[in-house]
């Protein structure tokens, strides 16, 4: 039987990969064989995370290294056309790079806010996938754009975040239909998750009032433990991976059993 989560002499483009969950999913890919390009908007994080990753490849393949701003058209551009001039093909694209920001209706820089995560959740996510198609079609490519599950039930102080997640999923079904049967499009929906993402940014909110809203999101968690970028990465790679060839348009939900528990959550 062949090993579906053999990437060996594929391209793989993570953005958001110089920390948090996209650093887990771009050095799963690397040792599971990729080439793969690691991006984010610190360069000193970008070096340190390429680092990791050759030293995470099997046969120590080093990967492209690309500081880039994802709601930058031209460091989209740069970004892709690196990443061809490099390694000649893309076979998935992940897009993961995002900002986190809770924020009321009532608030004054409430529209500020649901901008910024329109521009970074959403927007970014569409431009570089209208960018890389031509090339994932090449390579009957993979699609995997990392929501939340707040794109699935409301949650307080979500309203700006939620949207630009729930636009992120309807992207992942429409495109499914429009792209089929050369490229696969899925989305992974996270639950709680142990990175260094601050969510309430500067978007204003009461940080001990996000703090609370965090505290009782861990505590409806069935399995009692917060998510690791390992387990997003895990089902990034599965979804991209042979094991999916017929998968397209899904959502796979990693959040420890908080969708079904979470009263429309809090």
């Amino acid at each position: 039987m062949v090993n579906g989560r053999d990437f060996t002499g594929k391209v793989v483009l993570v953005t958001g990969s110089s920390s948090g969950i996209g650093e887990g999913i771009v050095k799963l890919f690397s040792a599971l064989g990729a080439n793969v390009v690691v991006t984010g908007r610190k360069a000193d994080q970008v070096k340190r995370v390429a680092q990791e990753v050759q030293d995470l490849s099997p046969k120590k393949l080093k990967p492209l290294a690309v500081v880039a701003d994802v709601t930058k058209n031209g460091d989209l551009n740069n970004l892709l056309n690196q990443t061809i001039k490099t390694f000649g093909k893309l076979d998935v694209l992940v897009n993961n790079a995002g900002v986190g920001m809770f924020s009321h209706i009532k608030d004054p820089n409430f529209m500020k806010v649901f901008d910024t995560l329109i521009r970074v959740n959403l927007r970014a996510y569409l431009k570089l996938t209208h960018l890389a198609v031509p090339y994932l079609e090449a390579t009957n490519g993979s699609i995997v754009s990392i929501s939340s599950i707040v794109a699935l039930v409301p949650m307080k102080l979500g309203t700006a975040y939620s949207i630009s997640k729930a636009g992120a999923d309807i992207m992942t079904k429409t495109l499914a239909l429009e792209l089929g049967p050369r490229i696969r499009v899925n989305a992974i929906n996270p639950g709680m998750t142990q990175t260094n993402f601050d969510a309430s940014g500067n978007s204003g909110a009461d940080p001990a009032l996000v703090q609370k809203i965090v505290t009782e999101m861990f505590g409806r968690v069935p399995l009692q433990k917060v998510g690791q970028p390992l387990d997003v990465a895990n089902g990034v790679a599965f979804l991209a991976s042979n094991d999916a060839q017929y998968i397209t348009g899904a959502n796979l939900v990693i959040d420890g059993g908080i969708l079904y528990n979470s009263g429309g959550i809090l």
